[in-house]
């Protein structure tokens, strides 16, 4: 495994989305108005979110199929696979059915939306309930193929994905005007395309084989996805889940001055994410001596790099707003995405034992880690944003991301102490 060559395609993966993003946001919020383009983010939050219905088996089969890619046991990877394939087909199809059924209430209830878009925003809920299955699809092919260490190919998906989940909606105006359930055809159809091409890049491991074997292999996947599940659920709800809850608190017309600043500053978790995307297979592989001279200097790396990228950008932020959207919504964002961004410097630390744990099996432990923060989260969330409005929520979650490194610092220095006591 090339560290360095894959943590490089997995940035690339991320930075296309980014300039992507860059490029068309603004167009996007002018074009649509701020209510209907903070039901457009929630709809791509939806999107993303509903990957949970994989049931974690996109990481289960990263895990699995990069011991048996060791081994070069090409059958067994086989078997793996389409198992895993087959789980995350019908597991999409519930999160559709549940996506479906809830869309009503998710509008008119719950979300504040205004009375004019309704009709539109319910329309274009029950469509991302049809791009579900595709989603959980997608989730588990892109497991299989950074657990066989093609990078390159996962990657270049993401960059087609990401890029379209914000070109194909400002192609959709353009050509269509301003529907939502239009624009969230265009958003099904990338995904849709995107499986199909993931599909034919691992055609060669689809070999003939028993339906029961193939099923035997389901108990190994679900006991490692399982408790990914929880965390899959719980997670997402900590990252994404306050937007639903300030727009049922403040309304969805005031979202998008916490949503765009929250958006690009999640960015920078493609610096992260793409070291430990790559870390992952590596610490699933390696015994725990090596594994822990790894661990420590790859922690202080993403800590001092992280930090230098946080302090730039919050120099920055300010007049990149002013410039990219306009002066009054800079000034109102402002204090909003600074406090935003001590969660983004905590939140990427925490990305290192976290990927750690996953590695080497703990995933039980940082599901009922994240279950723990939930609760205390929600409870959080609740009372600043009802005292401070869009700043006490991302007090609160730069708050929750404090606690999430402290607990997963300490639980992979436990590990690494226990292993290296044992050798």
């Amino acid at each position: 495994m090339n560290l360095r060559r894959n943590t490089l395609w997995n940035l690339a993966g991320g930075a296309v989305p980014l300039i992507a993003a860059a490029a068309l946001v603004p167009f996007m919020l002018h074009r649509l108005g701020g209510s209907a383009f903070g039901v457009l983010t929630l709809i791509w939050s939806i999107v993303g979110y509903f990957s949970l219905f994989d049931m974690g088996i996109g990481r289960a089969l990263t895990y699995e199929l990069s011991k048996l890619a060791a081994k070069n046991n090409h059958y067994e990877i086989s078997l793996m696979l389409k198992a895993g394939l087959s789980l995350t087909f019908f597991t999409g199809i519930l999160g559709g059915l549940i996506m479906l059924m809830v869309s009503p209430y998710l509008v008119i209830d719950w979300l504040k939306i205004e009375p004019a878009l309704q009709q539109d925003a319910i329309l274009a809920f029950k469509i991302t309930a049809i791009g579900v299955v595709f989603t959980t699809m997608t989730s588990g092919l892109r497991g299989a193929l950074e657990g066989l260490n093609r990078f390159a190919e996962s990657n270049l998906n993401k960059m087609i994905l990401g890029a379209g989940m914000f070109a194909l909606p400002a192609l959709s105006m353009v050509v269509h005007g301003n529907h939502l359930w239009i624009i969230t055809l265009y958003l099904v159809f990338i995904r849709f395309i995107m499986m199909l091409a993931a599909l034919l890049q691992l055609r060669n491991y689809f070999i003939s084989s028993t339906l029961g074997l193939i099923k035997s292999r389901f108990k190994v996947l679900l006991n490692y996805g399982g408790w990914m599940t929880v965390t899959g659920i719980v997670g997402p709800l900590m990252v994404y889940g306050d937007r639903f809850f300030v727009s049922a608190t403040v309304g969805a017309h005031l979202l998008p001055f916490y949503s765009i600043p929250q958006e690009g500053l999640f960015r920078l978790f493609i610096i992260p994410s793409a070291l430990c995307g790559a870390l992952f297979p590596q610490f699933a592989a390696l015994n725990m001596r090596n594994v822990a001279v790894i661990y420590q200097r790859n922690y202080k790396r993403v800590a001092v790099v992280m930090l230098g990228v946080c302090l730039l950008t919050a120099v920055l932020i300010y007049p990149v707003l002013a410039w990219w959207i306009s002066t009054q919504f800079a000034q109102k964002a402002l204090a909003i995405a600074l406090i935003l961004l001590v969660g983004v410097w905590l939140t990427s630390m925490a990305t290192v034992p976290y990927a750690l744990l996953h590695a080497k099996g703990h995933v039980k432990l940082t599901a009922l880690f994240h279950v723990f923060e939930l609760m205390l989260y929600v409870v959080v969330l609740w009372w600043l944003t009802q005292r401070w409005g869009l700043v006490g929520a991302a007090i609160a979650w730069a708050g929750r991301s404090a606690l999430d490194l402290i607990l997963l610092h300490l639980a992979a220095n436990k590990l690494l102490r226990v292993s290296y006591a044992k050798n």
